[in-house]
């Protein structure tokens, strides 16, 4: 049986020719990335990260070249849903192979400030969340964690300040009482230090969940 979603890229394709992320040349109205450019990026040696506080963590690619690219089209909301869609394609797999995929009850992501959300478009965690749910066909809730409003950047810090600036600036959002007992899987779209996404999966074991994953489309450390 053919899904909606499938028919739905068949039609838009009609009108918007589907192109790779990367290259930009015109692929099948399936297609996600086109074979030449997915032989040239760079994944991940050993897919899994150690992150405190998370039951396990992982990757597909190392935040460089062409990936490092289509990240930044995807956090400015320039088209690059074929690209969150691939990176959710081959997380999952990976999940499944790890026989972690049948864990998961529900899906959340790293939250954005609500200011810079609505300047951007969209919360480019939440957008590669979205796919990894559909293909797990897992639930998602993103009012599980906040973040609050600050001019500070993570990426601007050294590894120190940026585990107690991600502990000041998350907090648990409106949706708490819908994760106790209950194994979590976090989206984000790169990994740095870890301290993000060690400190939103502290914040949802306090939440009272079971147990917290993590993955993420890039990192730039196998140790966080």
């Amino acid at each position: 049986m053919v899904s909606r979603r499938s028919i739905y890229k068949f039609l838009i394709d009609i009108i918007f020719p589907n192109r790779c992320p990367s290259c930009g040349r015109l692929i099948r109205w399936d297609g996600l990335v086109c074979g030449e450019c997915e032989k040239k990026l760079p994944f991940a040696d050993m897919p899994k990260i150690n992150i405190q506080s998370a039951e396990g963590t992982y990757t597909v690619f190392m935040y460089e070249g062409a990936v490092k690219d289509m990240i930044y089209a995807l956090k400015h909301g320039e088209g690059a849903d074929n690209f969150a869609e691939f990176c959710a394609v081959k997380l999952c797999k990976i999940l499944r192979k790890e026989g972690i995929a049948e864990k998961i009850d529900i899906v959340t992501a790293v939250p954005m400030d609500r200011r810079k959300k609505r300047k951007r478009g969209c919360n480019q965690a939440e957008v590669i969340a979205r796919f990894v749910s559909k293909e797990l066909d897992k639930p998602r809730d993103f009012t599980l964690l906040e973040r609050r409003a600050g001019n500070t950047e993570q990426h601007t810090l050294s590894p120190g300040e940026r585990r107690i600036h991600a502990r000041e600036i998350y907090t648990s959002g409106k949706g708490r009482s819908g994760i106790k007992g209950k194994t979590a899987l976090i989206c984000d779209d790169v990994i740095t230090t870890g301290a993000t996404m060690s400190a939103c999966c502290g914040l949802l074991l306090k939440q009272g969940a079971k147990a917290v994953y993590c993955c993420s489309a890039a990192t730039s450390t196998y140790n966080a």
